[in-house]
């Protein structure tokens, strides 16, 4: 490698190639980063857009669930309203009763092994979306590592290579001195 660092400090060739080589490297990296950064937005938007999706299904059953109990209600009133006697009337509200009790404890039961259900697979889905990130993570800090550890050693490389060109420059200098002050040397 020639070193040329005179009045237009120009850089030599070699090194040029080594820093473009490093810039491409960095550049890389980084749009590799920058995509999976995308991804792992995009795959952490799908896992709410599930959770919302899954938020709105329980909502719908209990809304669903209330209708019934209120349905119901309106049936045991209409009941209540054609009743002849008052037995009548203890016994339709003891059967309603009754009924609605076992009713609400089926209702609950399910609701609960919905909403439980829905939390299990929210906690399973984002634990698996944070291990795919955390191994992203790690893949990318491994590329940076050697990235960095081969932009590393091509810059050793160079300014070994600097050090013997600047030393052979110095001795070449130093024997040209040397002649060109030596009396006994012959011109």
């Amino acid at each position: 490698m020639t070193t040329k660092f005179g009045p237009d400090l120009e850089m030599p060739a070699e090194m040029r190639a080594i820093a473009e080589k490093n810039v491409a490297q960095a550049r890389q990296a980084f749009e590799t980063l920058f995509q999976n950064a995308r991804s792992a937005v995009g795959d952490t938007e799908g896992r709410f857009e599930e959770v919302r999706s899954g938020m709105l299904d329980l909502r719908q059953k209990a809304i669903g669930l209330m209708e019934a109990n209120v349905e119901a209600s309106f049936d045991f009133l209409h009941k209540l309203v054609t009743a002849k006697t008052p037995q009548e009337m203890m016994g339709l509200q003891a059967e309603f009763l009754s009924n609605q009790m076992k009713t609400v404890a089926e209702q609950a039961k399910a609701l609960g092994a919905d909403a439980k259900s829905l939390g299990e697979s929210t906690v399973r889905s984002l634990d698996e979306h944070a291990r795919a990130l955390a191994e992203r993570l790690k893949s990318l800090t491994e590329t940076a590592a050697a990235n960095a550890q081969n932009a590393a050693q091509d810059f050793k490389s160079m300014s070994e290579s600097a050090v013997r060109d600047a030393q052979a420059a110095a001795d070449h200098a130093a024997t040209t001195v040397s002649q060109a002050t030596d009396p006994n040397q012959a011109y």
